[in-house]
């Protein structure tokens, strides 16, 4: 059984106030720090078929940390990483949506709707 990324609503695809289009992950409790993101994101290389420790990049973890920045590299794409406990979300954006619709389709296996 594949492990599970447990979110609030639905995956959704939408405008990026960055530019481009973000893939947004609703989870969990705001304000829970224990909400496991970095997991998450190894979850989410994984199932895009990449190697976490090649393709994902994060910041070095901190007790307390929010408001992270990172990328995710899937195929040839970077998709900016973000993730935050003050609202519990998780974002992937980038400027092509297609690609987003692709990845999104690809976690959607994992993706459990609590």
């Amino acid at each position: 059984m594949l492990p599970m990324i447990e979110v609030r609503a639905p995956l959704e695809i939408k405008a990026d106030p960055q530019g481009g289009w973000e893939l947004v992950f609703w989870v969990l409790n705001s304000f829970n720090y224990t909400t496991p993101f970095r997991a998450m994101l190894r979850e989410i290389a994984e199932a895009l078929g990449q190697d976490a420790d090649g393709c994902l990049s994060l910041p070095a973890h901190v007790d307390g940390e929010d408001f992270v920045e990172g990328v995710l590299m899937f195929n040839e794409t970077s998709l900016r990483v973000y993730y935050e406990h003050a609202l519990s979300y998780l974002t992937l954006a980038t400027g092509d949506r297609e690609v987003l619709a692709a990845v999104a389709e690809r976690i959607q296996p994992r993706i459990a709707v609590i």
